[in-house]
């Protein structure tokens, strides 16, 4: 990776960090128990937390310079389990911060997410297959294009 890329992606994870946080503290304030919206956030969070830790220069070293679909499955699939994780620790987040008698989201709601995360990593590893696929063809037509 140059110093140009490691630059935009650090610029990248520092915004949605910021985006994510400030996202967070405002639907934690609403009374408000739709699944939609923290699930939206929860993958928002896993896919920031994934930006940051493959930013970190350690990962940079160790991972393999493999195949661009093959980086872009894996990063998928972590972001794809981190989603499941972090949308229940949202739930609870909330659920803890608002103290209602009947939470916002039951722990039974909670379970269900937490057990969803193995479809949802294969679901991110498929999508970022799909989306390194689709990279790489881009690659090979801007080639083909300039001869």
């Amino acid at each position: 990776m140059t110093s140009r890329a490691i630059e935009v992606s650090a610029r990248l994870g520092r915004s949605l960090t910021i985006i994510t946080g400030i996202a967070v503290l405002i639907w934690s304030s609403l009374e408000d128990s739709d699944a939609v919206l923290v699930t939206t956030l929860g993958t928002l969070s896993a896919t920031t937390a994934t930006i940051a830790i493959f930013s970190l220069p350690s990962m940079r070293e160790r991972l393999p310079r493999g195949d661009l679909r093959t980086r872009a499955a894996i990063r998928g699939a972590l972001i794809g389990a981190l989603a499941a994780i972090t949308t229940a620790l949202l739930m609870l987040f909330k659920d803890l911060r608002h103290a209602h008698i009947f939470p916002d989201y039951p722990p039974g709601m909670m379970l269900e997410t937490l057990e969803k995360l193995p479809i949802w990593a294969l679901a991110g590893g498929l999508a970022g297959f799909g989306i390194g696929s689709l990279v790489m063809l881009g690659r090979d037509w801007a080639k083909v294009r300039r001869r």
